[in-house]
């Protein structure tokens, strides 16, 4: 439930072959129901109507297991022998809120460098043809409050793998000219950032939102220009101790295998060192709310970002939360921003909200693009939607939405390696352990009332910030809620 849900524009041919599919699922209800059905009938009439309305059987929840090393690591396992492959998470406590400022990037060009560099023992053409020879795969992903990298292995290489990525992340090289490498890259890649409008655009709604503190600072061509290698040593030096890592496992394997060997490796790390304070991350937002911003760019397609403050994941309204998002713009195509902005008036091809949530905040965002002589009406239309809830939230619309993420939900266990990060993450955002043996029954509790309830207190338009990425002149005031005037926002690459 913490991932958004994604839109995407179905291929031809997997149109053909999903018709063709419930074609035939049709056809073997019975050809003869299908010819001789009466016309007229509501759904609940309809022969077919049982198939979404019975109940679906709930799906077995995979139960992980927890053990620790002998310097106290925890490590989280989850079998599964439906491939033989391995895949091992090294997660890192801390990350990007500790870099100090002007020093953003470090911890992204940290992990980096790490996975491409190698280790003296084996460095980096060693590493990449040891990982190629045996289709293994080795990665960072960095994060504000947790990195990791990953190793991905065939179940029989996975012994020797885990022993030759702790020998790189235990003593890693970072050589002079492998820093250089990646150092020009990420530099290349913050020159091309305003490229991309909507990337552009949600990254000046997250800096002006959050401002100079650890959730709205990022990394500039200033700042990466300014990291040496010595930084990177010195920053491994504070990240890499036993007190800030946790191991998770998926795969085909057994913790009779894995004890021994995860217990002979990270289990020899020392258990000391500076452990992140999360805390940091208990700040509110800058924004003060019905502000219009705008971040000039010469395109024809504008980028519009609604961002207002949300709310915990363990907040006892995250239930309602999640049905009034699916009706307002998280359904895909069937949502009612979707249907008004883009099925009933063509201004924009996407139109979506979506929210975030973690231990300590929220926010909600609904983002679209259209092209820029659409920009007042389509804000006036967007306010118009918030300020109206009981357009879009109904009694059948709630029932609707329980529907359907009742049966989304099994797909959270689909994916082993997924679901294993939804558990962490679950963990980490102080859940109970029962959240999602409970989750379905807390989710049919949510009445109307209380979906209302909470877009009246967190959806008003006037506690939504908004940015504008287009080109000058591109505003006239059409929502009597709005500013005449938009302020200039200036972004540093």
């Amino acid at each position: 439930m913490l991932t958004t849900y994604k839109k995407s524009v179905k291929k031809t041919n997997s149109f053909l072959i999903n018709s063709i599919w419930a074609i035939a699922w049709l056809s073997s209800l019975g050809a003869t129901t299908l010819v001789a059905e009466p016309k007229g009938l509501v759904p609940e009439q309809r022969p077919w109507y049982r198939y979404i309305r019975e109940p679906m059987p709930a799906p077995t929840i995979p139960r992980i297991t927890v053990f620790r090393l002998s310097n106290g690591i925890a490590v989280y396992f989850l079998p599964s022998d439906a491939v033989p492959l391995v895949q091992l998470q090294v997660i890192v406590a801390g990350g990007g809120f500790e870099v100090p400022d002007g020093k953003q990037g470090l911890n992204s060009l940290w992990g980096e460098t790490v996975v491409f560099s190698g280790s003296n023992e084996m460095p980096r053409d060693a590493l990449a043809q040891y990982l190629e020879q045996r289709a293994s795969a080795f990665s960072f992903h960095p994060g504000l409050e947790r990195s990791h990298f990953d190793l991905q292995s065939l179940s029989h290489y996975f012994e020797r793998d885990v022993m030759a990525i702790f020998g790189v992340l235990n003593n890693p090289r970072f050589a002079a000219e492998d820093f250089a490498i990646l150092q020009r890259r990420m530099l290349q890649d913050l020159e091309r950032l305003d490229e991309n409008p909507a990337r552009w655009a949600s990254l000046g709604i997250n800096h002006y939102f959050w401002g100079n503190s650890p959730r709205g600072r990022y990394a500039t061509r200033r700042t990466v220009a300014a990291l040496t290698a010595e930084d990177l040593t010195a920053w491994h030096k504070r990240m890499w101790h036993a007190g800030r890592i946790t191991l998770a496992v998926t795969g085909n394997t057994t913790q009779g295998r894995l004890l021994p060997l995860l217990d002979s490796t990270f289990g020899r790390l020392p258990n000391k060192g500076e452990n992140p304070d999360l805390q940091q991350l208990r700040i509110p937002p800058t924004a003060k709310g019905n502000e219009l911003w705008h971040l000039p760019k010469d395109i024809p397609q504008a980028t519009v970002i609604y961002k207002a403050p949300g709310m915990r994941h363990s907040d006892p309204d995250y239930y309602a939360l999640r049905i009034l998002d699916f009706l307002l713009g998280g359904d895909s195509f069937n949502s009612y921003l979707t249907q008004k902005v883009r099925t009933e008036r063509g201004w924009a091809y996407t139109a979506y909200s979506t929210f975030d949530t973690d231990q300590f905040t929220g926010t909600l965002t609904l983002f679209t693009q259209t092209a820029n002589h659409n920009v007042p009406d389509v804000i006036a239309l967007i306010d118009s939607i918030l300020a109206e809830p009981r357009q879009f939230i109904t009694a059948e619309k709630v029932q609707q939405a329980k529907m359907a993420l009742r049966n989304k939900f099994v797909f959270l266990f689909e994916n082993p390696v997924q679901y294993l990060r939804l558990y962490l993450q679950l963990l980490w955002d102080g859940l109970p352990e029962d959240y999602l043996h409970t989750f379905l029954a807390n989710l049919d509790r949510v009445t109307t009332e209380d979906v209302l309830r909470v877009a009246q207190r967190y959806y008003r338009p006037e506690k939504f910030s908004l940015l504008v990425c287009g080109p000058e002149g591109i505003y006239t005031r059409k929502s009597a809620l709005r500013p005449e005037r938009m302020h200039k926002l200036q972004l540093e690459k």
